[in-house]
Formats: C-alpha cells, structure tokens, sequence
C-alpha cells in the first residue's frame, strides 16, 4: 500500500508541474487569440493571406507568424478564408502550419526543451513540409470542391469571431447568440467594451483548452509513474515503435500546441524523434480536428488532410531516427 501511495505522489507531483509550466503558454496564446478577435479587422486575414500559387503557400505558411492561432480555432478561421474568397492553396496551408509556426508556440518549445534549438527547427520543418505538400496540391482544386456543402449555411457570425450560419439568433437584450456567448461587451466600441470583451474572450479560450492540457499532462505522468520500465525500453530501443506510439498519443490527446511542448518533453524516456513526432502531428492531426474537418471539408479533402501529414511525419520522424541516432 505505500508503494502504491508513493506511486501516486509521483504521479501528482509530475502532473501539477507540467501544467504549471505550460499553463502560462496556453494563457498567452489565449490573450494573442482575443486580442486578435477583439482587435483586428473583420477582413484581416482575408487581405494578409493571397497572391499567386507558390506565393500564396509561401504566405499561408508563414502567416502564422503575424496572425497566430492554435489548431483548436484555426479550422473555422480557415473555413471564413475560403467563403470569402481566399485561394485554398494559402488558406489550407496556413490552416496546418500556424498552429506551430507562430511567436507563442515557438517560445514554448523552447523554453520547453531549455533551449534546444535543433527541437525548435526541426519541429518547423516537420510541420512545414506537410503544410507546403498539402496546401500546394489542394491549391489545384476550386473553393467549391474543398469545403463539405453547407459547411457555410450564412454570413451570420456573432461578434465572439464565431460563425453560427442561420443558428444566430436574437435575444432580448441583443447581445447574446444561440451558442451561449454573452457577445454585448464586443458589440461595443468603447476602450472599456473592449477590454471586457478581450478579457472575456481569454478565459472562455483558456477554460476550453485547460481540459487537454489537462488530460495530457495526466497521460504523460501516468507513463513515467506507472508504465513497466521494460516496455518504455522497449520502445526507446525501437525507433519505428516509438515515433507511432507518439504520434498515436498527440493525436489521441489532443493537447494545444501553445502547451504540448511540456507534455513531449516530460517523456524523457522516448527518444528525441519520437518527441517531435508527438510535436509535428498534433497540431495538424488529433481528434478534435478530424472532428471538425469531417464538419467543414469535402470528404476526400478531409482524408488527405488526415493521412499525408500522417505518412509524412512517420517517415521522416523514422527516417531522422535511423540517419542521425535520436
């Protein structure tokens, strides 16, 4: 019995210190998100992101360094480019690339792994290469092909940066759409609305995130607390074993990409490939995705936006692994 109780202070303690490391990311990602939504032009991104083909991949893949977005917003912001007109090549890869690509999540990988700058740029590069390959080749495709019929019922949006389609509704007082956003304070255009609707639109950002950072930080100090040691041998003995365990974590636990640097680097037991597996996939793959790309694209869009970051995080994870020893 004290074994076991000793196990679980482990447990707790491991936990509590990834989320208190990462939390502050998710709360600045989170402020960056409202200040964006608050702040910004409605038509912002529609003028940043456009241009030619190659130019326009090249935009949307760098986009994210001045329009920052997690992958849990990022679906529906990519769905407001394309009705409005935006070529799926810069919308598509920019909807794959920022969430790693952009100044909050870049810190945190970092400050994560204490400076390792070779994780940072290969994390880049890992997700970039998805990005390019996707967008450039749905680029081929027009608007209409690209997202599911009635995945844009109506220009109705409430002014949270939400897009409810015919589901807006007016109450009495006005402020508030069908979805449960208390929207009077953005209505508003005084300083003190906005302040209030920044502040707001922080906690309702933070609060829907925590539960994945949450539920990742739990799954990482489970793993180091209770899994055999002979089986995380096992797999950091096994390259190709150990970059499909990680990417199948990232995508089952859906944790933030402003947080789930914290959560890779506590598997210090896994080696460095598997590590930016677990970084390259979940932001461009996990279940809360599939979900909303099953909602928003065609379904042959939404099965190679599944499986070629898939294959190709796979091979060149495996591949650096067998080439440079990680």
């Amino acid at each position: 019995m004290s074994s076991f109780w000793a196990e679980m202070q482990v447990f707790a303690s491991i936990a509590s210190a990834i989320f208190l490391e990462a939390a502050p990311f998710l709360l600045l990602g989170s402020v960056v998100a409202a200040a964006f939504e608050v702040f910004a032009p409605p038509d912002a991104l529609g003028r940043v992101l456009g241009g030619g083909r190659v130019r326009g991949v090249a935009v949307g893949l760098f986009a994210g360094l001045v329009l920052p977005t997690c992958e849990c917003g990022v679906v529906p912001i990519t769905r407001r480019l394309l009705a409005k007109g935006v070529p799926p090549h810069t919308a598509i890869t920019y909807m794959l690339a920022a969430p790693v690509i952009n100044p909050v999540v870049l810190l945190s990988t970092w400050v994560a792994f204490r400076g390792d700058w070779p994780i940072v740029v290969w994390r880049v590069i890992l997700v970039a290469l998805p990005a390019v390959v996707v967008g450039y080749s749905l680029g081929r495709l027009p608007g209409a092909a690209i997202l599911k019929p009635g995945a844009v019922s109506s220009p109705a949006a409430c002014s949270c940066g939400h897009d409810h389609g015919a589901s807006l509704v007016q109450i009495q007082d006005g402020t508030s759409c069908s979805c449960g956003h208390d929207n009077g304070p953005l209505i508003a255009s005084s300083p003190r609305a906005k302040l209030l609707a920044l502040v707001s639109h922080t906690a309702d950002e933070f609060m829907s995130m925590s539960k994945y950072l949450i539920l990742g930080c739990l799954a990482a100090a489970a793993v180091k607390a209770f899994m055999p040691s002979s089986v995380l041998q096992a797999f950091s003995g096994n390259p190709v074993a150990a970059v499909l365990a990680m990417m199948a974590l990232a995508i089952g636990l859906s944790v933030c990409s402003e947080a789930d640097a914290f959560v890779a680097a506590s598997l210090t037991t896994f080696p460095a490939t598997a590590q930016l597996a677990f970084l390259a996939i979940g932001p461009m793959v996990d279940l809360k995705l599939i979900a909303m790309f099953q909602a928003t694209f065609h379904p042959r869009v939404t099965l190679v936006l599944i499986i070629v970051p898939i294959l190709m995080v796979a091979m060149m994870c495996i591949a650096l692994g067998v080439g440079l020893g990680w």
